[in-house]
């Protein structure tokens, strides 16, 4: 039994330290997204910030990367050593885990090469290059969306940005119109705590104004078509509406966080629907044909019967007078039969030409796009201060 205890202890300690692991990369999901935007918006020491945190959290090749490339077009923009020295730690960090000809490994080896020259370059002016961490006590916010509000302890402070606070606890709130608002309460002791903050997007508001019996897909889902406003996701939205006997109406709409959009949306009749009206048209021609034929047929029927029974036998007149009233209820019940059949026919086409005038799938449905498998796709184009952008988030890790 004593043999078995370090191997439960180990099996113990990988099961709590699970929840922990699933934290840091969560976390480092969210740090890499902010700054993913901040890299984009050109705001590289902000990017730098935010992907040298995720990578403390989750050692991903891709996270170094994509820092080492934001610390790299930073020391463009203002010069400072120090970033040339932290791109060289990454880039170096990606090669060592990335195999020969794999992910980004070529370019990293280069711009490597280059950065290890400005070092070199920088150190042997006699100044020692290294990384100051700041001991100030300080928060830094990091918040992607532009229009957001950020405030410390009720003090407006500006995105991407650190300010030196009192140790102690502190409160950091954010808003943005579209978004629901956060606020953390913070702790700070020493040094710089790094406070990354998602807004979570309020939904859009789709009021449709169509005719009562119509349907609705959305992003080629079935949805619920009433009196209230339909409640979206914000982003790209195809919006499909139709009905039976009416051609669908695709809407794409870019809704944003928040916003209310009214469509009236009316739906034209198909041709099949058009043709219903005639065709109901032509059987009821078809059925007063009938009608006219089954009377003419009953009437002449009528009158060979009372000929018949007011004088027998016949005389020759009578008798000639006798067939062709026969002659002529025969030839109008066949006419009748041949009409009643075809104004059943034309009943029955009319019917399906309305009940089965709906939408094929085809004309409802738009094709699948590939399923995001998520991870981190790091890119970078070329080596010029307005080039090398394009690291790029894919989801979860």
């Amino acid at each position: 039994m004593k043999r078995s205890t370090p191997w439960a202890l180990g099996v113990l300690l990988l099961l709590l330290s699970f929840p922990a692991w699933a934290d840091d990369k969560a976390d480092a999901e969210q740090l890499f997204r902010i700054g993913a935007d901040a890299y984009k918006a050109g705001k590289f020491d902000a990017a730098a910030s935010n992907f040298d945190r995720a990578y403390e959290l989750f050692k991903a090749p891709e996270i170094a990367f994509s820092a080492a490339q934001a610390h790299r077009l930073q020391f463009q923009a203002d010069r400072k050593p120090e970033h040339v020295k932290r791109a060289v730690e990454l880039f170096e960090a990606y090669v060592a885990a990335t195999p020969d000809g794999g992910g980004k490994r070529k370019d990293a080896l280069a711009h490597l090469g280059r950065l290890r020259d400005v070092l070199r370059d920088l150190e042997a002016t006699g100044d020692k290059v290294v990384v100051v961490k700041k001991a100030t006590p300080s928060i830094y916010v990091s918040v992607a969306l532009e229009n957001a509000l950020v405030t410390v302890d009720g003090k407006s402070v500006d995105r991407y940005t650190s300010i030196d606070v009192e140790p102690g606890d502190h409160v950091v709130a954010v808003s943005a119109d579209g978004y629901l608002p956060a606020e953390r309460k913070i702790t700070v002791v020493k040094g710089q705590s790094m406070v990354p903050i998602e807004l979570e997007a309020r939904p859009a508001s789709v009021s449709i104004k169509t005719q009562p019996d119509a349907r609705l897909m959305v992003d080629g889902r079935p949805m619920a078509l009433g009196a209230n406003a339909l409640v979206l996701s914000p982003g790209k939205r195809l919006v499909t509406v139709y009905a039976r006997g009416r051609e669908p109406v695709t809407r794409e709409l870019e809704l944003r966080p928040g916003q209310e959009v009214s469509l009236d949306v009316p739906l034209r009749s198909t041709a099949r629907r058009k043709a219903v009206k005639w065709v109901w048209i032509g059987a009821g021609t078809l059925f007063a044909a009938t009608l006219v034929t089954s009377i003419t047929s009953i009437t002449a029927d009528s009158s060979a019967a009372d000929l018949r029974d007011a004088q027998d036998p016949l005389d020759a007149a009578e008798a000639d007078r006798y067939e062709k009233l026969r002659d002529r209820r025969d030839r109008f019940r066949t006419t009748t039969l041949v009409l009643g059949a075809a104004t059943l026919l034309t009943a029955a086409t009319a019917l399906w030409l309305y009940y089965g005038d709906t939408p094929s799938p085809e004309q409802l449905t738009k094709p699948a796009e590939p399923e995001n498998k998520g991870g981190f796709a790091p890119v970078a184009f070329g080596d010029g201060y307005l080039h090398g952008l394009g690291v790029v988030y894919a989801g979860g890790f």
